[in-house]
């Protein structure tokens, strides 16, 4: 059995108040637990709370914890200085992630907690912290952590968990090809079918997932005025996961400029779509303290 639970589901920026409380306001984290394995998912503000709970449950036990970050724009690591279990002795934190484009992602981690910025240092938590830049499948007990690279302005990694009978991917923060370099390949002199390539890739990556939590953080007219942002339409988003055979999709990364009813009508028209192209994935929307179990 894996249970995942979502502890923050808001892209961008953090969007407290009465019209986000259905789906949240912190931003992106995910936890997901197996067997003995803690994994989690992005740091946003959202772990803060994961952080607490944690600590509750295990009070003085032993800690060992798997953080798999996407990438290190703000909102998918600005929650870890507040990561509680990351400041105790007892707790072995392995931190996942791609490195910056000129930046290591030790270094990256440092920077957001430079005394400038905040007033405990990266070197004043727990000693045993080991970061890790994923370039490989990470095995861990029964578990692989297979990383994909996504289209998006940072360097940015999709998960694939899978324990050889299920399969979780955790993709965030990702454009599709198609949309971005066709329209530069029309405005050249050759056309080309790389991008479609590219997409064709990220679906064999999502195939036959019993979970995809995919960004899908515009709907199609927004996206029009924000290609090359690095995030995805509504309808691009549940095409991949009806292509890709996709048992349940879970619509993540909310815009922070929609409320809870535009991420109602979002998750409406999703369902319809899904309709229109015969596929028999089910989907809902993410949000916070929402469990979902994969047996």
């Amino acid at each position: 059995m894996m249970k995942v639970r979502f502890w923050g589901t808001r892209g961008s920026i953090p969007t407290p108040g009465a019209s986000t409380v259905k789906y949240g306001g912190n931003t992106s984290c995910v936890e997901l637990r197996t067997d003995d394995q803690i994994l989690i998912f992005d740091a946003g503000t959202g772990i803060r709370n994961l952080g607490n709970q944690l600590l509750e449950e295990f009070d003085s036990r032993p800690l060992t914890i798997h953080v798999f970050i996407s990438h290190t724009h703000w909102d998918h690591i600005q929650g870890f200085p507040f990561f509680l279990p990351a400041y105790e002795e007892q707790t072995t934190l392995h931190l996942y992630g791609p490195p910056g484009r000129d930046k290591s992602l030790e270094k990256l981690l440092k920077i957001q907690m430079d005394s400038d910025y905040f007033p405990v240092e990266l070197g004043d938590m727990s000693p045993n912290i080991d970061i890790h830049e994923v370039r490989e499948p990470q095995k861990l007990g029964k578990l692989t952590v297979e990383p994909f690279y996504l289209n998006h302005p940072a360097l940015c990694l999709a998960y694939g968990i899978s324990d050889g009978r299920r399969k979780i991917v955790y993709a965030t923060d990702n454009e599709p090809y198609y949309d971005v370099l066709h329209e530069k390949n029309r405005r050249g002199s050759q056309a080309s079918d790389f991008p479609t390539y590219l997409d064709e890739k990220f679906v064999e990556f999502l195939s036959q997932a019993d979970l995809y939590i995919g960004e899908a953080q515009y709907t199609n007219e927004e996206y029009e005025l924000k290609k090359g942002w690095g995030h995805s339409p509504l309808e691009s988003t549940v095409r991949f996961a009806v292509q890709a055979n996709v048992k349940k999709l879970a619509l993540f990364h909310h815009d922070p400029l929609h409320d809870d009813q535009f991420v109602d009508r979002m998750i409406e028209d999703a369902k319809q779509l899904i309709e229109l192209y015969a596929g028999k994935t089910e989907c809902v929307g993410a949000r916070e303290g929402m469990e979902i179990v994969v047996s």
